[in-house]
């Protein structure tokens, strides 16, 4: 019975060991990967609110002058989410109380000016309509978005003028148009999937409505007496209209996640995904072109250098596939950025000699863009980025002029502001510390659109019969500039930036 016991024993030994050496030649399944935080496909329905502004440029009436205000509305669209690529489209429309005005009064009733002119102008935009479409990146709760289509705008434009002369003349009028404008429109945004079906977002929007004719139309009175209603074709420039909003969406239906596509391996090292807010500083330089101020006698007028120290803070949200990353950001900076020329010329006509002094000053500088990069390595993230700057200035001239052939002098003093845009395109790197900290260095070129922008002050004249001093407003001084800036910054990461990648594309 013993002897039987062991070979029993050894048999089943034998038997286990056999099975166990023909498991281990059977292939083992890989442990599922967890699901996709949020998959953005589906249809969404939504509210937003905002501020927008920028440049209203009246050509024959010498008008320019910043519109600003609030507006609020809905939209509604729809999502296709493909591993962590997400395409969409979108509708949108706002009531909208974006305006701004200007009055400008030239000249005095002393012997020179004979009569003083006022005149001033309102624009509004009452409401906006937009048809975009929306791409970008997903990972984990966030969506990083670009986007592009058609802006429509509902715009009222009035028009006011007196004249009245030093001879007891008066002449009044008041015009008004109404219109509709459409435009190319792009912009940058990200959305953040709160529980349930609800999501979050900010956005930025530029639209480029370019120059259209308004047809003003309206009475006039001449001395009390009306005349016949007339019209006034006023053409209006709107270069640059900036739009920062925020909103919330609902995504309807049920949720379904593609499997179709598989996800990208885990990139080890600094996961970029998520929110920042950093500072910044740095140096810029660039030259300023003034082009309605050259005097073709005197090469090189009304171009000159600027340069200065500038700071500031910016903030925005990175989405991180693989080794790919995805972000926008918005920066605001204060500078110092100044330049300045003098120049001299003969007066044939007087026999004097001119000095005519140029200034102009940058106060502050902001730029939304959009940022595309790769991870090197596992801290070191390098990026291209694109998009929209803005800037305002500050811009004077001042002349001064003896006036031998009459024994007098003339002198003038003007200066205006500016709400200049551009185009902001640039190069960096950023490098992820210890924590949620990271540091980067970056180098930015802008190129601004010519802008238009009206300068007033006060002229005098003392010759002759006497002194006359009066206000005046040329409003054609049209300046132009490119600035390169060089930055360091230091940025804190609102997600935890160690660990492996694991967002799909």
């Amino acid at each position: 019975m013993a002897i039987t016991g062991k070979i029993v024993s050894a048999a089943t030994l034998g038997l286990a060991l056999t099975q166990a050496a023909s498991a281990a030649d059977l292939p083992v399944k890989a442990p599922a990967l967890p699901a996709a935080a949020v998959d953005w496909s589906g249809v969404y329905v939504g509210v937003h609110a905002g501020y927008g502004g920028g440049m209203k440029d009246w050509t024959n009436q010498q008008l320019n002058f910043p519109a600003q205000g609030f507006l609020g509305g809905a939209q509604i669209g729809i999502n296709k989410q493909i591993a962590s690529l997400v395409f969409g489209v979108e509708l949108e429309g706002a009531w909208a109380d974006i305006s701004g005005s200007q009055t400008l009064t030239t000249g005095s009733m002393g012997p020179f000016f004979l009569g003083t002119l006022t005149a001033s102008g309102n624009s509004r935009i009452e409401g906006m309509a937009s048809v975009t479409g929306r791409a970008g990146l997903a990972a984990d709760r966030w969506f990083v978005f670009a986007k592009g289509g058609l802006t429509g705008a509902w715009e009222k434009h009035s028009y006011n003028l007196a004249l009245n002369d030093a001879f007891g003349g008066t002449i009044v009028e008041h015009l008004e148009a109404r219109e509709f404008r459409w435009a190319p429109t792009i912009g940058f945004g990200a959305e953040y999937a709160l529980d349930g079906r609800w999501s979050v977002k900010a956005e930025y929007d530029y639209v480029a409505f370019g120059t259209r004719t308004a047809p003003l139309t309206g009475p006039a009175t001449f001395n009390g007496v009306t005349l016949p209603s007339f019209r006034v074709n006023e053409p209006i420039t709107q270069d640059a209209i900036h739009l920062l909003k925020i909103g919330a969406n609902y995504r309807l239906g049920t949720v379904a996640v593609d499997p179709t596509y598989p996800r990208v391996k885990p990139a080890p090292g600094t996961d970029w995904t998520g929110a920042f807010l950093g500072v910044q500083g740095g140096y810029g330089f660039g030259d300023m072109q003034r082009s309605t101020l050259v005097d073709p006698a005197n090469p090189g007028s009304g171009a000159y250098d600027m340069k200065g120290w500038l700071g500031g803070v910016n903030g925005g949200v990175n989405a991180q596939s693989g080794v790919f990353v995805f972000g926008i950001e918005g920066e605001w900076m204060w500078t110092g950025m100044r330049g300045g020329q003098t120049l001299t010329g003969p007066d044939p006509f007087f026999g004097g000699t001119a000095v005519t002094k140029l200034d102009s000053s940058i106060d502050w500088l902001a730029i939304a863009s959009a940022r595309a990069g790769f991870v090197a390595g596992d801290r070191l993230m390098i990026y291209g980025k694109g998009g929209i700057a803005i800037a305002s200035e500050r811009h004077s001239a001042s002349t001064v002029e003896p006036l031998p052939a009459v024994g007098g002098l003339f002198t003038s003093s003007i200066s205006g502001r500016a709400t200049h845009s551009g185009i902001a395109v640039g190069v960096g790197a950023e490098y992820a510390l210890g924590g949620n900290w990271s540091i980067k260095g970056e180098y930015d070129y802008i190129k601004m659109i010519a802008q238009q922008h009206t300068d007033t002050g006060i002229m005098t004249l003392n010759a002759g019969p006497g002194t006359d001093q009066g206000t005046i407003a040329p409003g054609v001084d049209k300046v132009g500039q490119t600035l390169n800036l060089f930055k360091l910054g230091v940025n804190y990461h609102f997600n935890p930036m160690p660990g492996a990648v694991t967002a799909r594309y």
